[in-house]
Formats: C-alpha cells, structure tokens, sequence
C-alpha cells in the first residue's frame, strides 16, 4: 500500500514534527514495486533506508535519532543481521533504542518495522 493509500485509509502520515523533534512512523523493508524480500538482511537494508529517507525530507540523518524502536516477527531470530544493518545506518552514531518481538506486524511477510525519534538540527 502506498503512503498516499495508507493516509487516506488508516489515517498514516510517515512522519510529524512537534517543535523541534521529529517523530518517525515505523518503517518496513519493501523492494520499489512493494515487494517484501525474503531474505531478512535485505529488508533491514531496505527498512532503514526508508527511514533514513523520512530522516532526510526533514533535514535530519542518523546522527540526529534520540530514540529508535524496533519490532521483530520471530525475536530474536535474525538479531545478527539486524545488528549488521543497524550498524551500517548509524555510522557509528549511538541512540537509545528498544528492540521489541511481536506475533504480527501490519504488512504481510514483513519480519521488522522501525520507528525512530529525531532532534531537528534546526527550528521549523
């Protein structure tokens, strides 16, 4: 489903600003024609760059994440790829973060949704 779908039918927005922090909704690693991959590196890869896009129409990175939350179908299998994927996007930044299993996420074959919490490096 398309963001422009999502918003419409379940009321989504990817992302809201409330003064200068920069609040993220979760993030899934789909493919460009909105296929979820099978293999789990490859949709951490592709969930963080979504967030890592969200991040950045806001004039924000990974350095400026305050609080990552993520949530995992079948935790905590794949933990070392999520780590991997997790390491790559952060560059060496750090950030509180909480690693979350659950039996379900919202989209089909998706096994890893994550939200993050930013600092707007300037005011809006």
């Amino acid at each position: 489903m398309s963001d422009t779908n999502a918003a419409a039918s379940y009321g989504y927005c990817e992302a809201r600003v409330a003064g200068r922090i920069l609040f993220c909704s979760g993030q899934i690693g789909t493919e460009a024609d909105g296929s979820v991959p099978p293999d789990p590196s490859r949709q951490y890869e592709l969930a963080f760059a979504a967030l890592g896009e969200v991040l950045s129409r806001h004039g924000c990175g990974a350095g400026d994440i305050v609080d990552l939350t993520s949530f995992h179908l079948g935790y905590p299998a794949h933990m070392d790829a999520f780590m991997a994927a997790k390491a790559i996007f952060m560059e060496g930044a750090s950030c509180c973060w909480t690693a979350i299993g659950v039996s379900a996420l919202g989209h089909p074959g998706s096994i890893a949704e994550i939200k993050a919490v930013a600092l707007l490096p300037h005011a809006v």
